[in-house]
C-alpha cells in the first residue's frame, strides 16, 4: 500500500528540484541553438573534424546544414499506408512448462479509396526456440532482449508481409515501423555469434523493403537519443577541442549534459515541418548492408503550439530519394493529425497486438486446462498464484 500522505514533504523538494531543472534545461537549450546554427555555415568542415577526432560518444553525422527546416509536402492520394507491432508474454521462471508468446499485427489502410482495410494480428507461442539454446539456459532464463529482438524481427517480416500484400500498383506506399530500426538492444548478450546472426535476419528484411522498392519508415515516440546533442558538444569543446577555423564563438558555460536531441530541436521547428536528415554513427549499423545503414530526422507534430516531437527514422536509399523522404514526411505528418499527436496506423497496429492482463490470464487458463486434458501436469509458483489471487 502506498500511503500518500508520507510523500507530501518528499513532493514538495520535487516541485523545487524540477523548477530548478526547468531554468538550467532553459540556459542549456540556448546555448544548444546557438552552436547548432554557429555550426551550419561550415557543417563539412564541423563533420570533417569529427572524422579525425573519432569521439567515443555517437555524434550523428551531417547530410545537410544542421540547422535547416522543411515544411511537409502534400500528402499524395491515393496513397497506402502499412503498419505493425507486436507485444509478447515473456518467458516466466514461476510458471512451468517454459515458453513464450509473440502477437504481432498487421494494418494497412487504403486513404483516398473506400476499398477496406486489413485488420489482423497473429499470435505464436515459442516453446522449442533454437536460438535459446545458443546460450546453454533453460528457455525460462533466456534474456528478456533475446525475446524482444525476436519480437522485433517478426514485426519487421509481417510489416513487409502486409506491405506486399496491400500494394496497389501505382499507388504509392508507406510502411511503417513502431520504434528504432537500430539494433541497439541486441549488443550485449555476451554471444557474438548469435548478435551477428541476429542482426543479419533482421537486414535481411530491410533489403527485401529496398528490393521490393518500398518506403520504409519508423517513428519513435518521445525519443531520448542524444545523437545531435553530442555532435553540439563536440562543436562547444564539451567533448573534444574543436579546431580554431570551426570554433562558434558560443559561451562555454552551461554545459549540454543531461540534455537531448529533442529538447534542443522542439523550439526550432514549426508544427508539421521536419528537421535536417542526419546520419547515425552506430557502430552496429557498421553490420548493415550499405545502402541499408539508418538515417533520421525530427518532426514536429501538430496542434496548437506544437505537438509531439518525433524521431522518424528511414534506411539510407529512402533518405537518398527526395521523392520519398518526401512522401514518409507528409505521411507520418498526416497519421499523427488522424491519431490526435501519433501517427493512426500505429496506434491502431498497437491494439491490435497489445495483450492484455485478461487476455493473458485467459491464456493460461486454457494452457493449464489443455494440459490436464492431455494427462501433464502444468505448474505455477505459489508466489505466482498469491499474485493472482490477492488475500487482502
Amino acid at each position: 500500500m502506498l500511503d500518500l500522505r508520507q510523500l507530501r514533504d518528499q513532493l514538495t523538494d520535487f516541485e523545487e528540484h524540477q523548477s530548478e531543472e526547468h531554468d538550467r534545461r532553459g540556459a542549456q537549450r540556448d546555448r544548444a541553438r546557438m552552436l547548432l546554427e554557429g555550426c551550419h555555415a561550415h557543417w563539412q568542415a564541423v563533420q570533417d573534424a569529427v572524422a579525425a577526432a573519432q569521439p567515443r560518444r555517437l555524434v550523428a553525422q551531417m547530410r545537410e546544414p544542421p540547422a535547416a527546416t522543411h515544411v511537409a509536402p502534400e500528402r499524395p492520394s491515393p496513397i497506402t499506408v502499412a503498419a505493425t507491432d507486436g507485444s509478447q508474454i515473456y518467458p516466466d521462471r514461476h510458471v512451468e512448462p517454459p515458453f513464450f508468446l509473440l502477437n504481432v499485427s498487421q494494418v494497412a489502410f487504403q486513404y483516398g479509396t473506400t476499398e477496406e482495410a486489413l485488420l489482423s494480428a497473429t499470435p505464436s507461442l515459442h516453446f522449442r526456440e533454437p536460438l535459446a539454446a545458443r546460450f546453454d539456459a533453460p528457455l525460462d532464463t533466456i534474456p528478456t532482449e533475446l525475446v524482444s529482438a525476436l519480437r522485433d524481427e517478426l514485426e519487421l517480416s509481417q510489416l513487409l508481409d502486409a506491405a506486399t500484400t496491400a500494394r496497389v500498383p501505382d499507388r504509392p506506399l508507406v510502411a511503417l515501423a513502431d520504434g528504432t530500426l537500430i539494433r541497439w538492444m541486441i549488443r550485449g548478450m555476451d554471444n557474438e555469434t548469435l548478435e551477428d546472426e541476429l542482426i543479419g535476419r533482421y537486414t535481411e528484411h530491410l533489403e527485401g523493403f529496398r528490393e521490393e522498392g518500398l518506403a520504409l519508415a519508423s517513428y519513435v515516440s518521445l525519443p531520448a537519443s542524444t545523437e545531435i546533442v553530442n555532435l553540439l558538444r563536440f562543436v562547444g569543446g564539451d567533448l573534444d577541442a574543436v579546431p580554431p577555423s570551426i570554433s562558434t564563438d558560443v559561451p562555454d558555460t552551461p554545459r549540454l549534459d543531461g540534455l537531448l536531441d529533442r529538447h534542443v530541436l522542439d523550439t526550432a521547428l514549426a508544427p508539421g515541418e521536419r528537421s535536417a536528415v542526419f546520419g547515425s554513427a552506430s557502430h552496429i549499423q557498421g553490420e548493415y548492408p550499405t545502402g541499408t545503414d539508418i538515417a533520421f530526422f525530427y518532426l514536429k507534430g501538430p496542434g496548437p503550439g506544437g505537438g509531439e516531437l518525433g524521431r522518424v527514422e528511414v534506411p539510407r536509399w529512402v533518405a537518398d530519394d527526395p521523392g520519398l523522404l518526401d512522401r514518409v514526411h507528409a505521411t507520418v505528418l498526416r497519421e499523427c493529425r488522424k491519431g490526435k499527436g501519433y501517427p493512426l496506423a500505429l496506434s491502431e497496429a498497437h491494439e491490435r497486438a497489445v495483450v492484455r492482463a485478461s487476455e493473458r490470464e485467459a491464456f493460461f487458463r486454457l494452457m493449464e486446462r489443455r494440459l490436464r486434458d492431455a494427462g501433464l501436469t502444468p505448474t505455477g509458483s505459489r508466489k505466482r498464484r498469491t499474485k493472482q489471487r490477492p488475500r487482502v
